[in-house]
């Protein structure tokens, strides 16, 4: 990208983001998510019945992958501290990047005529397009996408207002996952676990956040500048974590509950093929709980966000996930437990990805007030950076809980009963655990609304006065 000087101010600045752009900002959450989370039901699966790799092996790809993206994470994903174009910092990576990430991500579904099954070439293949997929063109937009709130806007109401875009496109991606079962069995000829059935899932995939991700990348605008129009040294750029207990508390919050959420998603799976033997009720049971957390973040969650503090609304979602895992296990092979416990993954999840996210924002700015450096996609990158690790620590972890219990791919739907009964444990109980440990990130975020309204109007003088020298 050019790094061309360019005016401090850039051209929509001053002006209000646009209803397109919260319609766009829906559908790059919408483009992402769907990815993010039928990767995390299926691609374990793909890797043990397809790639025939063993589990232990399947389950250490995504940890391996995760640190390597300690090296490529902090590079690519800083990248737009250090842009400056007429466009702004992050969109022109944003669109550069999206056709790549979704070419990439179908590829992670395919087994080419040269992979043979069950060899080492077939686990080195999944381990490189992983890489290329998530350490380069996933950690790009991702982070691009993150760092939107805040050079898209200053106002702290236009941002919430992107916030519960974006998650009213966590939300919608429900109803587009809910589609993926029955796509993968029609053309799995009425089974989800062949190659053809993955291959479709690829292809259904990558075509829906082809269209999300460009339609994002076009119609978001940049409005904030980023120190004054100057390149952010990579290293310099680190300041804005000198003392910044936002950034620390939306951290511990956001590791914790997406351990949480990777282990449920990759247990998602297994629990309805293996413990319900019910397919089918998995595609209903995230339809409904699609349908469920989308009318709650149109109606409920904006209302929530407005008259209640956000720790208040934090700790709602932790009950709601909770509540209704524990729930869900109570009620063993009953239908309903199924309903019960997407709802409860899906509310609960849009709930505190509402409330963590919304703080990243304020940590931004409470790191450039504090050490007089702005650096959105620093910070976004190191929180993704933690957070893939962590998620590939759930993964590899569901893995290992799943071989504990006696899970064998082999066996197919003649699991044996301590297997079963293993299965419905880590799905519902384990994921719990995490949900309500991560509350202890609350502890850092105690901050006083007028505080925070205190340190942004320093910054819009700071800001002020900077373009006029």
């Amino acid at each position: 990208m050019s790094k061309a000087k360019i005016p401090a101010v850039l051209p929509y600045a001053g002006t209000r983001v646009r209803k397109i752009e919260y319609v766009g900002y829906t559908a790059g959450m919408l483009g992402y998510q769907i990815q993010n989370t039928l990767m995390g039901i299926y691609l374990l699966m793909f890797m043990t019945n397809i790639l025939n790799i063993p589990m232990l092996y399947a389950g250490s790809v995504t940890l391996v992958c995760r640190f390597v993206d300690a090296f490529t994470d902090i590079f690519f994903g800083t990248l737009g501290d250090r842009t400056h174009t007429r466009l702004g910092s992050f969109r022109p990576w944003y669109i550069t990047m999206a056709i790549p990430a979704c070419l990439s991500f179908l590829l992670l579904f395919i087994c080419p005529d040269f992979v043979t099954p069950g060899s080492a070439f077939a686990l080195f293949w999944i381990y490189l397009i992983y890489l290329v997929y998530g350490s380069i063109f996933t950690t790009i937009m991702y982070t691009s996408y993150s760092a939107f709130t805040s050079v898209a806007t200053d106002n702290d109401n236009e941002r919430r207002g992107l916030v519960l875009a974006r998650q009213v496109g966590l939300n919608v991606s429900g109803l587009v996952v809910a589609l993926a079962t029955p796509v993968m069995m029609y053309f799995g000829g009425g089974v989800s676990n062949n190659e053809a059935a993955f291959r479709a899932l690829g292809i259904f995939v990558a075509a829906i956040s082809a269209v999300c991700y460009l339609l994002c990348g076009l119609s978001i605008r940049e409005r904030v500048t980023l120190n004054a129009g100057k390149s952010l040294p990579l290293k310099e750029g680190f300041r804005v974590f000198k003392g910044n207990r936002i950034f620390l508390g939306a951290l511990i919050c956001n590791v914790l509950h997406s351990i949480g959420i990777a282990m449920f998603g990759g247990m998602m799976s297994y629990y309805f093929l293996y413990y319900k033997i019910n397919p089918a009720l998995m595609s209903q049971s995230q339809l409904a709980a699609a349908i469920v957390a989308t009318v709650l973040s149109l109606v409920v969650l904006p209302a929530m966000m407005k008259r209640l503090p956000r720790i208040a609304v934090y700790w709602i979602g932790v009950a709601i996930f909770c509540g209704l895992m524990v729930l869900g296990y109570g009620l063993g092979m009953f239908a309903v437990s199924g309903y019960l416990m997407c709802i409860g993954f899906s509310v609960g999840m849009m709930i505190v990805y509402a409330v963590t996210f919304s703080f990243i924002p304020d940590a931004v700015d409470y790191g450039e007030w504090k050490n007089g450096v702005a650096a959105p996609g620093t910070v976004n990158t190191v929180l993704t950076f933690i957070q893939k690790i962590t998620t590939g620590f759930g993964t590899m972890l569901t893995s290992v809980l799943l071989s504990a219990v006696g899970y064998e791919a082999a066996l197919g739907f003649e699991q044996t009963p301590s297997a079963r009964e293993g299965i419905r444990l880590v799905t519902c109980i384990v994921p719990a655990l995490f949900f309500l440990i991560s509350a202890a990130g609350l502890i850092f975020l105690r901050m006083k609304a007028r505080e925070m309204q205190q340190i942004r109007e320093d910054l819009v003088t700071k800001h002020a006065a900077a373009i006029e020298k």
